[in-house]
């Protein structure tokens, strides 16, 4: 089973584009769940930022290609200040699923204005949703905010 795991996500650069888009397409993680988490998988930064590249090109392409479908979907334009997300004040074991979540939590908090080229741009730099609310439902918040 190991075996198995490692070949498909044991190197970034092996990993499905398609599989990092869907995370990024997650409102309670986005983009920035992957700036977070490449550095913890691989060592070398140049990869990392190689990858995260990848990911927003080929997110953007996607975009662009349906964007030609339905113009106005790319015509947004403005300046927007993301929400900040108050700091949880609790001790967590510092390798668990908790701790590296409240690290994301922080990290969110640093992104402050953005200028948004498009739709896909103000998806992206919008607050996300938080990560650990169990009784999230993707498809009611796509459905809701689509």
């Amino acid at each position: 089973m190991k075996k198995k795991f490692d070949k498909y996500w044991l190197q970034l650069e092996d990993l499905n584009k398609i599989l990092l888009i869907a995370v990024v397409l997650d409102p309670r993680y986005k983009l920035l769940h992957l700036e977070f988490f490449f550095p913890k998988l691989q060592a070398d930064q140049g990869c990392v930022e190689v990858m995260i590249d990848e990911v927003k090109t080929t997110l953007s392409l996607l975009f662009d290609f349906y964007a030609d479908e339905d113009p106005a979907a790319a015509t947004a334009s403005r300046n927007v200040t993301m929400s900040r997300i108050e700091s949880m004040h609790q001790q967590v074991d510092e390798d668990s699923h908790a701790a590296n979540l409240h690290q994301f939590k922080l990290l969110r908090q640093e992104k402050d204005v953005v200028v948004i080229k498009n739709e896909l741009d103000k998806y992206i730099l919008e607050a996300s949703e938080d990560p650990s609310n169990p009784k999230f439902e993707i498809l009611a918040w796509w459905k809701e905010n689509a």
